[in-house]
């Protein structure tokens, strides 16, 4: 009977036994490795591929409870300070809407970020208003020149009138003086009438080569105010054609086209149909050679920073790209920061050491202020360091454990700290509280063996 039992178990255990022995055999047309065409291979196949599985499994549930760490170490301490910035040139050109009579606006604006060379047109502002002007001032012209026209031919007609009347007095006069000699044999009555004639020509004559000069003289008043009104006119048109040309502003050297602020339309930048008032800046063309980060400081941090402090700028778009620069200049003067009446900043100049064709003006920078730099002192991640009873406490591996350490600080970075006693060059510090993990893993624990099963 126990024979019997057994043969059975046997042949259920080796019946798909024997079918993977089949299978197999069917597979060995295939390139499959000899050692995998029987059922010892597959068997060990399989045990390699759990084990593997249980492996991984355990090293993550391991991984989780890791605490990381970090080892501390000597060197040079920089304490810094990071804040954001804005690319801007150290020195640009600014061109301004004309000061010109009449509303400006703008009908063409060249593409910003364009490089322009000089000479090329950058703005255009509606003319119609100024070719109108034009236009009324050259009628005005040609109305005064007509007039001056006619003026001179009827000066021209008096003056020969006059010069007509003056030689029949000349005449009247030299007739008269020749009969008074005539009179000389004549009878006293005679002569007396004669000598009364000759001096009623003189008279008349004199008279009349008077208002000649008079006549002269007031039509020299006439032209020349004619003139004066013609040359008022003269200039009024070349204004006029000079605020036509100002309409068109061109570049005065090559340069980078970068918009300017619309403070007349919530400070967006200026487009085209905008209507700035004469003299506000519309475009700059700032220097690439040199270029500066603005950025703003906190109040409480602004009195660690000193005119050439170093700095590290970093570009936002590029955070590949490192650039060095030094503090050009600190504001005297803070201001509030995003329209809060509350903080107070003070706007730094970085100015940047170099120059590159990547660095362009409204850039996004991140400058990294160094205010300080220790050398070779022990320092370890801020948050390897926590209070404890109103000590500095760090927790140092030991082993599969750590040791409770109190640590002397010292001064602090946007990072790291400087430890003045308590720990040494290598050990090795937690970046989180362990007593943290423990207090809940007994609570856990606690909870667990309290429910009922």
């Amino acid at each position: 009977m126990q024979n019997e039992g057994k043969s059975k178990i046997f042949g259920k255990i080796s019946e798909p036994l024997n079918k993977l022995d089949t299978n197999l055999a069917k597979l060995s047309k295939y390139k499959i490795p000899v050692w995998m065409l029987n059922r010892y291979g597959v068997l060990v196949l399989l045990f390699i591929i759990i084990f593997g599985w249980f492996y991984v499994l355990v090293g993550e549930n391991n991984g989780e409870n890791e605490i990381p760490y970090y080892t501390a170490k000597k060197g040079n301490f920089l304490v810094s300070l990071t804040e954001s910035g804005e690319l801007i040139a150290r020195k640009s050109i600014s061109i301004t809407a004309p000061r010109i009579r009449g509303n400006l606006k703008i009908v063409y604006l060249i593409p910003e970020g364009k490089y322009v060379q000089a000479g090329e047109v950058v703005v255009k502002f509606d003319p119609t208003d100024a070719v109108a002007k034009v236009e009324e001032e050259e009628a005005k012209l040609e109305i005064s020149l007509s007039d001056k026209e006619k003026m001179q031919a009827d000066h021209r007609s008096a003056i020969a009138q006059m010069e007509s009347q003056l030689k029949s007095a000349e005449l009247s006069y030299e007739l008269s003086k020749l009969n008074l000699e005539q009179m000389k044999f004549e009878a006293e009555v005679k002569q007396r009438e004669a000598k009364l004639n000759h001096q009623k020509n003189e008279l008349s004559y004199e008279q009349t080569k008077q208002e000649f000069e008079s006549k002269k003289i007031i039509q020299s008043s006439e032209l020349k105010k004619m003139d004066i009104e013609i040359k008022q006119k003269m200039n009024n048109l070349g204004d006029a054609k000079k605020d036509l040309d100002a309409l068109t502003l061109t570049a005065p050297a090559e340069g980078l086209v970068v918009y300017s602020a619309n403070w007349g339309n919530d400070g967006r930048k200026y487009a085209i149909g905008d209507t700035p008032w004469g003299g506000a800046t519309i475009i700059t063309l700032p220097d690439l050679s040199s270029m500066q980060s603005l950025t703003t400081v906190n109040e409480v941090d602004v009195s660690k920073i000193k005119q050439g402090n170093k700095v590290i700028v970093k570009l936002d778009a590029f955070q590949d790209s490192t650039f060095y620069g030094k503090i050009g200049n600190v504001a005297s003067l803070g201001k509030q920061k995003n329209n809060d009446a509350n903080v107070k900043v003070f706007e730094i100049w970085v100015d940047i050491i170099g120059r590159s064709p990547i660095l362009k003006p409204s850039m996004t920078t991140s400058n990294k202020i160094i205010m300080n730099e220790i050398p070779n002192v022990l320092f370890i991640p801020q948050e390897a360091v926590f209070d404890k009873n109103e000590k500095k406490i760090v927790y140092v591996k030991s082993g599969s454990s750590y040791d409770e350490v109190e640590v002397e600080i010292g001064e602090k970075s946007e990072d790291y700290i400087i430890i003045k006693k308590g720990i040494n060059s290598g050990d090795q510090v937690l970046l989180r509280d362990p007593t943290i993990n423990e207090i809940d893993t007994e609570s856990t624990q606690k909870n667990n063996s309290g429910m009922p099963n």
